[in-house]
This record gives structure tokens, sequence and C-alpha cells, in this order.
């Protein structure tokens, strides 16, 4: 007799596990490949560009040696064949190629990326570049592996960047953020590339998942929307010297010049720089004699921030840096949806905005209440009406609600302000920062974070009538007696304007959008309880009253505090617009002894990174903003 023969259970269990693993394999597979083909295509793309340019000018060139007289240099016929505008990149110059006619192709779309050609070599370039696993590539010099830029590893010899366990190393790649190689080409400081170390923290369901994720794995729109609850960007260590405009103040933007330096104090070439303030042109002057053009430190000295000398804004011991959250913070029981017409106003095109979830804005002001946490994304309405007792826990919790297990996180200080705002107006950052001035125009006056409006020092102030979203990604707003405005987010070209690094990879909002509470106070009897909610010296920045308690008198009694943005950008007068780019000032006093920073989007002028105010440390307008919480690894 024969037996029947049949499948046993072990045997299709093993066949069961065989076809899963297949599939995964295959999807894996599907995934690299279509990658892979992406990266051809852009290399196809880029030899296209390349060979294109290569045409042409050689074409022009005959053309020229055809003609009497004296001729076109080399730069000057590339200036002609790209027909756009010219930047230094790298020690180059580049010329944005836009005639299309004179290339004959048309030239490849990779996001807001923009096409760019060398006015010496002739090579091309695609500005932000083509990210293929964790890898940022430019040019075909990048492609091809050649080190042309000789200066980065010298450049960047100082630099560490500290990354906090639990987060992850992003890149952009002209559409989506992707997770970076942080030992390739993830950060480059220098000024005429400004794209600063960013991370992501995502939410506590997914963060194993994400923390396995490959280097190269694109995190879509729907992703970084449902599981992204944070960005942080990195400030490395420096040393800062304000070489015009000291301690003055109006119509008027100093200059800072930034040398990165690791914990010995030692820039690139060895120099070691001075953590003792110098000598000014100010010295043996009264503090309220103001500064002017000619006024300046006479050398460097290392910001304090980084430093162990806590009572000036430094810490326990000395720092490589400190990452400071990329967009004002919002709350985490607020929500995204479907933007629809409301009572008289009208909504044109798909759109979302943030909805209000448990209290009247959105958000509670309960420190005790642990399942509502701060978030920092863009698009999202901040977080306001906040007292500084819920500020300062809030911050605390940042490090456990975002999984940085060895880290500590606080609410910002005005030193670390001063840090980040240096930095964005030296020549490694954004000297011509926009305000985020985009309001909803509703009953609460809903401010958004990341925005950014169309010029440098716009405000907003009434109530809006109509709401358009329009096709690239901007938002039309129409507010009464017909006043309409442009407002763009955060990852479109123009929306670059409010980064501190005039691109994606900078902090937002940190001129306009709201005012926000820093961890720094004068101390007095008024107002004890500030004394009970920082545990830490290094916490807080305090600064003394002076013979008044009065705001003129406290701003000279503290004339030997530097590194904060607040004596020595500003000078004091008559007038509340006495800093660089006369943004707003008032001096704390002892009925409001708390600091706020930045403006908001009702300030126009008055908004931005240099202006401070007083305030009792209520909640009100004032919103728990991106930058005051600031991470530093343990």
């Amino acid at each position: 007799k024969h037996m029947k023969k049949g499948i046993s259970l072990i045997a299709l269990i093993i066949t069961i596990i065989v076809i899963i693993i297949l599939a995964a394999i295959t999807i894996n597979g599907v995934s690299g490949i279509l990658e892979r083909s992406r990266y051809a295509k852009f290399c196809a793309d880029l030899d296209a560009v390349q060979e294109s340019v290569n045409q042409a000018y050689g074409t022009m060139v005959l053309e020229e040696a055809k003609k009497p007289g004296e001729k076109k240099n080399s730069q000057q016929i590339y200036q002609e064949l790209a027909g756009g505008d010219e930047m230094d990149y790298r020690e180059k110059t580049l010329y944005q190629l836009t005639d299309e006619k004179i290339l004959g192709l048309k030239l490849p779309t990779y996001g807001t990326n923009k096409w760019y050609v060398d006015s010496q070599t002739g090579d091309v370039y695609l500005l932000y570049g083509f990210e293929y696993n964790g890898k940022v590539y430019r040019s075909k010099k990048d492609i091809q592996g050649v080190v042309e830029e000789n200066d980065y590893a010298q450049f960047h010899s100082v630099i560490t960047v500290d990354i906090p366990t639990g987060s992850i190393p992003v890149i952009h790649n002209g559409k989506n953020w992707v997770i970076a190689d942080r030992n390739s080409d993830w950060y480059d400081y220098r000024a005429d590339v400004r794209q600063w170390a960013n991370i992501i923290t995502v939410d506590s369901d997914v963060r194993s998942a994400y923390l396995s994720k490959p280097v190269g794995t694109v995190i879509s729109d729907d992703e970084f929307e449902n599981d992204v609850i944070g960005m942080f960007v990195y400030i490395p260590r420096y040393a800062y010297q304000i070489t015009s405009h000291l301690h003055d103040g109006g119509n008027v933007v100093g200059n800072i010049d930034i040398v990165f330096i690791n914990k010995q104090n030692q820039d690139n070439t060895g120099k070691v720089y001075s953590e003792e303030y110098p000598t000014t042109t100010l010295d043996g002057k009264e503090p309220s004699v103001a500064g002017t053009e000619a006024d300046k430190m006479n050398d460097f000295v290392v910001h304090p921030a980084f430093t162990d000398n806590a009572e000036n804004g430094g810490w326990e011991h000395d720092l490589d840096g400190i990452w400071v959250a990329k967009f004002e913070a919002c709350s985490s029981t607020t929500e995204l949806v479907e933007d629809q017409s409301t009572g008289s106003v009208t909504v044109e095109g798909t759109g979302k905005i943030s909805t209000n979830i448990g209290g009247k804005y959105g958000w509670t002001n309960d420190k005790s209440n642990s399942s509502e946490y701060a978030v920092f994304k863009p698009n999202i309405t901040s977080w306001r009406y906040v007292d500084v007792a819920t500020i300062v826990q809030k911050s605390k919790d940042v490090k456990e609600k975002h999984g940085l297990t060895d880290s500590t996180s606080h609410q910002m200080k005005n030193s670390e302000w001063g840090a980040a705002v240096y930095l964005t107006y030296s020549k490694y950052g954004n000297k011509n920062l926009y305000n985020n001035s985009y309001c909803e125009g509703d009953g609460v006056w809903t401010p958004i974070t990341g925005m950014s409006g169309t010029t440098m020092e716009d405000g907003t102030d009434s109530r809006k009538t109509a709401k358009k979203y329009c096709e690239d990604g901007s938002i039309q707003m129409t507010y009464g007696g017909n006043n309409v405005k442009t407002f763009y987010p955060y990852d479109h070209t123009n929306g670059y304007h409010s980064s501190s690094t005039d691109n994606i990879y900078g902090v937002y909002d940190l001129a306009g959008g709201s005012w926000e509470y820093t961890a720094a106070y004068v101390d007095n009897a008024t107002h004890t309880t500030y004394k009970d909610l920082y545990s830490n010296d290094y916490e807080k920045n305090v600064y003394v009253t002076g013979t008044t308690n009065g705001s003129a008198s406290n701003y000279e009694a503290n004339a030997n505090k530097f590194g904060d943005a607040l004596y020595e950008t500003s000078k004091y007068g008559a007038s509340r617009t006495d800093t660089w780019n006369s943004d707003i000032s008032t001096y704390p006093t002892s009925g409001s002894p708390s600091f706020e920073r930045g403006g908001d989007f009702l300030d126009g002028t008055g908004a931005g990174a240099f202006g401070f105010y007083e305030q009792q440390g209520l909640g009100s307008w004032i919103r728990f903003s991106s930058s005051s919480s600031t991470i530093k690894v343990t």
C-alpha cells in the first residue's frame, strides 16, 4: 500500500516563514531598486545638463573668437550663458542656469533646487544636491568621489556634534527629510553652504522602528506629520567678536565675526581664544553712553553659553555645542484638520490647520498634566497663554517625552538665545532674517510655526475675511479692509527667509510668531518664586537690580553681561526701539522681572531676534516657544 503524502504542520510553518522572508526581501528590494533608479536618473540628468553647458559654452567661445577687438573672458561667457543670478558657494562664483533656449534643453526639476554653473571651470551644480543613501551629491565631482573642497576637513576639525541618544540625524532632499549618515556629509557650517546639523525625534509608539531604519530612508509627508514630534538644530561652540555698533541701537545692525572652536578653545589653526571679555572702544565711558559704528570689541571671546561659567549663562561643564528647537513649541494635544469655511470666512483650495483639542486655545496651562507635552513642528499653532512655571516643567519633560536618554532639556536661557542669534547674524547665517508675521486673524489671533511673511518687517493686526491655499504651497490671506497678504511655509524657497540660515537647515521663529519667555529674570524681592523654579544656577540667567529697580537703572546695572544679545546689541534711550534693527526693547523691572524675546506677528518693524521686553511671568500672548527649549548631551 502507498501512504498518502501531504504537507506536515511544521513544513507548512516553514513554508509560510520562507514566503514572508521572500516578501520582505522583495519589498525592500523594490524600494532599493526605486532609490537606485532615482539616483541613476539624477546622474543622467546631471550629465545632460553638463553636456548642454559644454556644448553651448564651446559654441559661444567659437563665436567670440570670430569677433574683432577685445574678447570676453571665460567668466563673462559663463555669465551670459547662464542668464541667472550670481552667488558665492564654497569659495567659487556660480551663476544660476535659467536660459533654457541657449542650453537647448529643459532643466530637470528637483523640488526647489536650482542649477548653477561654476564661472571658472564650467562644472554644473545642483545647489542643495540630491540625497542618496544618506549622502548628498551636488556635482559630477561628488559622484566621482573627488574631494574638491580641501578646506572642509580643516574647517570642521574643531566642530564636534554630540547627537542625543534617541534622536535621528536628517538631511533634506528638496522634497522630504531623509535619515542621514552621521559619518558623512550630514552638515556643513561654512559660510557658502550654511547646512547646520538637524535631528528629529519621533513618537514613542514608533521610536524603536525609526531608530532601526537604515541611512537613506525617506520620511514621507504623512510620516512627518504623524510620527515626528520634534526637530532640533545644532549650535556649535564658538568665539565671537562684535566689530561695529557695539552697545548701539536703532536703525543699525553691527557686524559679528565667528570662529568655531573646540573645548580647549582652539580654532582649526591651533589659536586659543579667551573666556575673559576683551577691552572695547567703550571702556572708560559710562554705561549710558551709546556706541557708534566705530565702537567694537578689541578681540574675540568664547561665547559663555558653551562654558562652565554659570554666572554668565554657562553650564556645570564645558560643551561642544547645544541643540535648540527648530520651531516654536506646540502642545501635543493640538491636531491638524482639513480647513473649511467657517462663518463669513471663505476658504479656497485644500489645506490643513491646527484645531483646538481640550482647552479654549487647544492646550492647557497645567504643569502637572503629564499627558500633554511640548512638540516642535512646522505648520501648527504655537503654545501660548502659559506661565513660566508650566514652561519650566514642560521644558524639563522634553528629555523624557522625546526619548533623549543621555541628555538634559531645559527652558532656553538668554545666553543660549544670544548664541543662536549671534551665529544667525554672522556670515554663517542669515543677516536678513524675516519675521514670521502669519496670523489666522481669528478670535485668539492664532500664529503658525515656521511661516514667513513677504518682507523682513511684515506685521499682521486684523481679522481675516478670506483664505486661499495656493498651488505653490503658499497661503494667501485677506484681512479687514481688503488687505491681502501672502505667507510661505518653512519648506518653500520664500519661506527660507525666516530661517536662521536662509535655507531649510536653520532655526525658525526667532523673529515674530509670538513673544517667548526665557529662563532669565531680574533678581528682586517682588518675585521670589523664580528662585524655586530653577534647581541649579546653570539653568537660568539672573540679572541684578539697579539703584531704582527701574528699566534704565536695571539695564545699566548689567552692562557687564555679554553674549545674551542685550547690552551689546542695544542702547538705552527714550525710544522702545533702541536695539539693532530697531527691535522693541524694554528692560525688566521690579513689577515685571522676567524676559521675553523676539517679538510677535503684530509688531512689524519692532519684531526681531534682538528684541526684548519685560513680563510678569504669567500666561499671556507669550508663547512657550521653539527656541525656549534647549538640549545638551550629558
